[in-house]
């Protein structure tokens, strides 16, 4: 137990929970029914404990899903019988085969379908950022390529609501806006930018320095990367940007706050639809995120 005290939480909002190496790596690690449901006692108690900003609604169901699907592999069931996925539902996928952009939102969700093309994913993200939305957690689906079929993405995004309900009617505007390529994001953000860290009080606290990891054991069917860096207006849009840009396809994005440091961890594919091995293009995708954490500080 004190050993494995994070292993929920850290795979719940590091790692997608329906990959079946994730899955298999959290029973392992537990082994039995019993630990898991006790690591799970355990997870709760201890964010209720480290405070409210530790226990939201999003990271509660992200771990209540991580557990059911390892409750179901250490009692003796097949891990493919535990890799369902909830994005796209049946309503989003209608509207993916319709071929039509669509931008829906309640609550603390953004489901967005739009025409598959690099960099659309990053744009949704920019948008959200514009608007003062800190985004959660994301999921992003791509259809396989059809010959004679326009290519149809799709992406939802949790976002963090505290004190107020969110007006999504010009968040939705300016997201059909950016989708046609005729909003611009990067003045718009770069003000932002200049207001935000005017007001801002400074803070004691030196963040890390930017890294950039790859953890080759963390998926079988997408390449894992793990962003960390200070946090800031419009960080979670230039990554997602300069990914497209090195050739890479977002297939699944889970975005966490420490502190002042951001973690966002990135299931991506090259645009040949396969993993990202080797090497001088890693290095190249590392490059490219870097420059991109610097230029959005500068």
């Amino acid at each position: 137990m004190v050993e494995h005290h994070l292993l929920l939480p850290d795979a719940a909002v590091r790692r997608d929970v329906s990959d079946p190496v994730t899955i298999r790596s959290v029973a392992d690690a537990a082994g039995t029914y019993e630990v898991v449901e006790l690591l799970h006692a355990l997870t709760i108690a201890d964010s209720l404990a480290t405070g409210t900003a530790a226990w939201g609604g999003w990271k509660e169901e992200l771990v209540a899903d991580l557990v059911e699907r390892v409750k179901h592999v250490v009692v003796g069931g097949d891990v493919a019988d535990a890799t369902w996925t909830l994005f796209p539902d049946a309503e989003t996928l209608e509207v993916m085969a319709r071929g039509a952009t669509a931008v829906s939102a309640s609550g603390e969700r953004l489901t967005a379908v739009y025409v598959d093309s690099p960099g659309a994913f990053s744009r949704i993200a920019g948008v959200l950022s514009l608007h003062g939305l800190d985004v959660v957690t994301a999921r992003a689906h791509s259809d396989e390529p059809q010959l004679g079929r326009v290519s149809m993405g799709s992406a939802e995004f949790r976002v963090d609501v505290r004190d107020e309900a969110v007006d999504w009617k010009p968040v939705r505007r300016d997201l059909l806006r950016a989708m046609q390529g005729q909003l611009a994001l990067e003045p718009r953000l770069a003000e932002r930018a200049r207001t935000y860290r005017r007001r801002r009080p400074t803070q004691a606290a030196k963040p890390a320095a930017p890294s950039v990891t790859f953890h080759d054991d963390a998926s079988s069917n997408a390449t894992v990367m793990e962003v960390r860096c200070a946090t800031q207006i419009g960080i979670l849009y230039r990554i997602a940007r300069a990914i497209a840009s090195i050739g890479l396809d977002i297939r699944h994005a889970n975005v966490q706050t420490v502190g002042l440091d951001v973690v966002d961890t990135f299931y991506v594919r090259n645009w040949s639809d396969e993993l990202v091995t080797d090497r001088a293009h890693r290095k190249e995708i590392e490059r490219a995120i870097l420059f991109a954490i610097s230029q959005a500080s500068s």
